[in-house]
């Protein structure tokens, strides 16, 4: 065989096979987003959690939303760790609604906002910029699992391996939990949140209902059914009965602690009398409300024995 027909059979290989993948087509709650993962180098995330899933998936946004807590970096103490390992140091834009301008200042290629108060006209705002990755199809506002949310931002990063890996991990934790806590069983329990004279519930989708669930608890159907758009209802204290539960997961500051103790009707509670009550401490608070694959993993070593105590109903 002479060298020139190899030669050109060898080009037109290469030809066929491109230096680099081709663009990918992500959809989501606002529509469709191209993505070429090989090009992404610049993200910033305008949610209040989705640092913490770039930062398990090894990426390093160069931008990110505080939420609350006023940690450096927006970052909780899980998540730390995965911060320097990336070497992260991102801009913090503070503040509910999402800065556009801001945005726009920081020249990203990807925008992660898969977890964040973003409208249609927002959202077109931002894909002026770039790429934007709203919230996963076929979930509702703020209700979307993590794991749905980690695929999607693996998918645009080409990542998707990481993100299984991790999801595997998590599901592992918890599968021991619950073999270790065959007493969780058809308890129920659930999430809720005081202030200013009003109880704020979940429904059994929000993100620490839904972990709840998967240790075997059950969330009250009656709060499926009094949620509103935002996944939440709000009852005066006349209402305790309604959180009255196997185990109630308060997360609230001390003083509303000690505002819901010293009402009338507290005594005679389950959870007065027999302690199933438990207060989250300000990291536990913060790890339950960002919902990540790194919160997640360091909550459960609190959330857990925790829980265990509150079935039993030991008085603290």
């Amino acid at each position: 065989m002479s060298l020139k027909p190899l030669a050109l059979s060898l080009i037109l290989a290469a030809s066929a096979s491109p230096l680099s993948a081709e663009p990918i087509h992500l959809s989501h709650s606002f529509g469709e987003t191209v993505v070429d993962p090989e090009k992404v180098q610049r993200i910033v995330s305008v949610g209040y959690h989705e640092q913490d899933f770039l930062y398990a998936l090894g990426l390093a946004p160069v931008g990110v939303h505080e939420w609350f807590g006023k940690k450096p970096y927006a970052t909780w103490p899980w998540a730390e760790a995965a911060r320097q390992a990336v070497g992260a140091e991102p801009e913090v834009q503070n503040g509910f609604e999402i800065d556009v301008e801001w945005v726009w200042s920081l020249q990203p290629d990807l925008i992660v906002a898969t977890f964040a108060p973003m409208d249609q006209r927002t959202y077109e705002a931002l894909s002026q910029i770039a790429p934007v990755l709203g919230r996963p199809e076929g979930f509702p506002d703020w209700g979307a699992p993590w794991e749905e949310e980690l695929r999607l931002m693996a998918r645009a990063t080409g990542r998707e391996a990481k993100a299984e890996e991790i999801i595997a991990g998590l599901d592992a934790r918890i599968a021991k939990s619950v073999a270790d806590h065959p007493e969780f069983a058809g308890k129920t329990a659930t999430m809720a949140y005081f202030n200013e004279g009003q109880i704020v519930g979940y429904r059994s989708t929000d993100g620490a209902n839904r972990l709840l669930g998967k240790l075997g608890f059950a969330t009250p159907k009656a709060y499926d059914e009094m949620a509103g758009a935002g996944g939440n209802f709000t009852v005066s204290t006349e209402r305790l009965d309604l959180f009255d539960l196997d185990a109630v997961l308060w997360l609230v500051e001390p003083p509303s602690r000690a505002v819901l103790e010293a009402l009338p009707v507290w005594p005679a509670t389950r959870m007065a009398r027999e302690g199933r009550a438990i207060w989250a401490d300000p990291e536990l608070v913060g790890a339950m409300s960002f919902q990540s694959p790194l919160s997640i993993g360091w909550g459960l070593d609190q959330l857990v024995p925790a829980l265990a105590t509150a079935v039993a109903g030991k008085a603290p």
